[in-house]
């Protein structure tokens, strides 16, 4: 149920992206938001918002509630909670076209079935820096790791103020993730740290040779640095200080439903927010 829309907004400044010049693929392709209510799902909404204005897109926020015959009906509640998500991404971003909705379901089934037309899905983390343990049944891990399009874990904590990190393996996936690292950069002003963690010269080389043409394109300071080690490891210590960690969905297998180890640890221990990068998405949205 659509309850509100706005004008779009006009951020000064802001990184002219490929939705900027295409606004009928930003109609149909919506920066997605998660809303419970929770100080996580807040900073979710103003990370939204912020999303979609830099990238000229409407912001759709969505609530799902499970009602079950003879329960109370939950409207004036999700209503109240819906409109203070609104006004708060409307501060975020005056001006930016926002939508809200409310679903029936669970929470996980709607944000899949929206993130199949979704620029970007938002979600907060669900404190998984206190767990012990990765939760994998946690919302927000399954929205990573079966979502249809990228998706932007939000925390709770500010973020560090150093530059966004892409973590590349030099294969086929590297240039979507490469991709969305630098038009991250980009937008947030930024540097950029692309780490590669490996021991063969020619790959890094090539790697190398990439990171410069997207740097000098993009006009984005980027540093590119060739590290050994266990590739979880190591994207764990260079995330302390990254403002955002961008990483593909699962290295070489960029398969629907599935996490790897790298995005899993940086979910998990990422001091920063984390960017699931699935499959490629150009100017008019997620492919395929």
């Amino acid at each position: 149920m659509t309850v509100s829309e706005s004008a779009p907004a006009v951020v000064a400044g802001a990184h002219e992206s490929p939705e900027r010049r295409n606004p009928a693929g930003a109609a149909a392709h919506p920066v997605v938001a998660g809303v419970s209510g929770s100080p996580g799902s807040r900073h979710a909404v103003e990370a939204a918002a912020m999303e979609a204005a830099t990238r000229g897109r409407p912001l759709r926020l969505v609530h799902t509630v499970t009602w079950h015959p003879g329960a109370a009906d939950p409207s004036w509640p999700v209503g109240d909670l819906l409109r203070g998500a609104r006004a708060q991404a409307a501060r975020v971003a005056p001006g930016l076209r926002i939508t809200t909705e409310r679903l029936e379901g669970q929470p996980l089934t709607g944000l899949l079935r929206l993130s199949r037309h979704a620029i970007l899905t938002v979600i907060g983390d669900g404190n998984l820096n206190e767990r012990t343990c990765l939760p994998r049944e946690a919302t927000a891990v399954q929205l990573a790791a079966r979502a249809f399009g990228s998706v932007l874990v939000t925390r709770v904590a500010d973020p560090p103020d150093g530059p966004v990190l892409v973590g590349v393996s030099g294969c086929d996936v590297t240039v979507p993730v490469l991709a969305v690292a630098f038009d991250e950069a980009a937008r947030r002003h930024t540097g950029l740290l692309v780490v590669h963690v490996g021991d063969d010269p020619r790959r890094a080389e090539v790697l190398a040779d990439t990171v410069a043409l997207h740097a000098l394109r993009s006009g984005v300071e980027a540093r590119f640095r060739t590290l050994t080690g266990d590739p979880t490891t190591v994207l764990r210590r260079e995330s302390r200080e990254a403002s955002l960690i961008v990483v593909g969905a699962r290295g070489e297998s960029p398969y629907h439903g599935l996490l790897g180890s790298v995005t899993q640890t940086v979910l998990h221990h990422g001091h920063g927010p984390v960017v699931i990068v699935r499959g490629a998405v150009g100017p008019d949205g997620p492919a395929g």
